[in-house]
Parts: structure tokens; C-alpha cells; sequence
């Protein structure tokens, strides 16, 4: 595939705004999995704004983060440690053997895996580590009309405007693991710590992020915003009356883990 960048560069300030935050669970779970015996550098693919390079370099000495969308690299968050590029994933222009650990947020299903997991394993250093983590649609506990209403929007309104790829997302990843050619020892994680409590504006700008939304309105920028809609349907469902109120938003999140085991004595 030539590339993903382009469904997000509309809504790249959009992304780097309301796009929800990782819970701390989720880097202690690779870590833990890793067990590295360097923290030198690290890469993170599709970095996005960089939401996940920034918690990276808090651990690593040097953290590469390199995105398609140039739009995305220019909202992203700056830190001394952190060095952006513009790259695809199946062509990082890293040396060989070079970084500890390799990181995707959400951005999985975009690659093309047998040529992604070949460059991942040239660039990991022997004792590196692979991490790629996924969110699904996120819900409202206890709220069904809020529910139904975001199925509707999700699944309704912008369903036929969505990648094929999303499925992947849907599927939790399943089947696109790295093979025994890859990684010697592969884990799958769930965790369901990951919340954001959103207000109606926050909640509207994160919904305004989706590239399904972003090819929507692409395609119909005559036909009334569905944001609008939605809006009314989730204010009514909570009892809302200003856009400041907030309710909390949940997601599953899952995780790949990859690396090779380490040698009996």
C-alpha cells in the first residue's frame, strides 16, 4: 500500500488534541514483557503527535518517532529526545541492529506486515523488543442511548466511509501477530484500563479525528455535518445543557508483544 498518511492530515490538530491518552498500565506491561537490557533508544511508528514517543522518552535516552503525514509531524509534542521524521513503516532508514524496543499505536492494520516485521527485525537490536497496541469504538458504561447513538454515527452514518483495515481494529489484531520467522516468543494482552473523562466539545473533537469523518466530508461538503446530529442524540441522552458538561469513555485496548526468548543456560 503507497500510504495512510493522507486520511489524517485534515484533522491532524484534532488528533494531537482529543485523541485519548494511554494509561501508565500499558507501558508497564511492556516493559515487563521486554525486559531490556538497554533503554538507549527506541522507535515509535506512526508516532502520530507523538503521544507515545513523549511517555518513551521519559525511559529511553533516544526516542525516533516517524510518521507519513507531515500535517501529524507538525502538531506533534517536542522533546529534547525525541528526533521526528517523515518515513514509512516498511522503510525506516535506521541502521542495522540500532534501537531496543519498537513501538505502533493504532496504526498496525496500515502496514504491509511481512515486509513491516522484516525491517523491524533488521533495525531491533538482539535483545529488542516489538510492542504494537490497538483501541476499538469506545463506549459509554451505563448509557444506552449514548451507545446507540455512537453505533449509529460509527457503524451508520460513516460505516461505508471507514478503511477495510478498520476491521483489523475490530478483530483486536487477531492474525496479524508476528510468525515464528519473526519472534520466538509472541504474548497478547486485553487491558480495560484505558478511560477518558470528555467533555461534549472534547468528546465532538475527538469523533472529528476519525479519517472515516475526515473522508465523509471529503466526499459530501454540502450534506449537513453528522457531528451535529450526534451532538443533539448524546446531549439528550446524558440530560446535558452546555457543551462543558462530561461523562467518561471507556475502551478496550489490546496489545502485541514480540521478542526472542532468552537462551536456556
Amino acid at each position: 500500500m503507497a500510504g495512510f498518511g493522507h486520511l489524517f492530515r485534515n484533522q491532524a490538530s484534532h488528533y494531537a488534541a482529543y485523541r485519548p491518552t494511554y494509561p501508565s498500565e500499558l507501558y508497564e506491561v511492556i516493559y515487563s514483557f521486554a525486559k531490556l537490557s538497554s533503554y538507549d533508544a527506541a522507535l515509535d511508528i506512526a508516532t502520530g503527535s507523538g503521544q507515545a514517543a513523549a511517555v518513551l522518552a521519559n525511559k529511553f535516552q533516544r526516542v525516533v518517532a516517524q510518521d507519513q503525514s507531515t500535517q501529524q509531524l507538525e502538531e506533534a509534542v517536542r522533546l529534547p529526545n525525541i528526533e521526528y521524521s517523515h518515513s514509512r513503516a516498511e522503510q525506516t532508514g535506521l541502521p542495522d541492529s540500532s534501537v531496543d524496543l519498537v513501538t505502533v499505536a493504532q496504526a498496525l492494520h496500515w502496514f504491509e506486515l511481512p515486509v513491516f516485521y522484516k525491517e523491524v527485525r533488521r533495525i531491533l537490536r538482539p535483545k529488542g523488543a516489538f510492542a504494537a497496541w490497538g483501541y476499538d469504538l469506545c463506549e459509554f458504561k451505563g448509557n444506552a442511548a449514548a451507545n446507540a447513538a455512537l453505533e449509529s454515527l460509527y457503524n451508520g452514518t460513516l460505516g461505508p466511509y471507514w478503511s477495510e483495515r478498520r476491521r483489523l481494529i475490530e478483530n483486536q489484531y487477531k492474525g496479524l501477530e508476528p510468525g515464528p520467522e519473526h519472534f520466538g516468543e509472541v504474548k497478547r494482552v486485553i487491558l480495560d484500563t484505558m478511560t477518558a473523562e470528555m467533555s461534549v466539545t472534547a468528546l465532538i473533537g475527538y469523533l472529528s479525528s476519525w479519517s472515516a469523518y475526515a473522508t465523509y466530508r471529503e466526499q459530501h461538503p454540502d450534506l449537513p455535518d453528522p457531528l451535529i446530529k450526534f451532538k443533539e442524540a448524546y446531549k439528550a441522552a446524558y440530560g446535558f445543557t452546555s457543551d462543558g458538561e462530561k461523562a467518561t469513555l471507556f475502551w478496550p485496548l489490546f496489545v502485541i508483544l514480540a521478542k526472542d526468548p532468552e537462551p536456556l543456560d
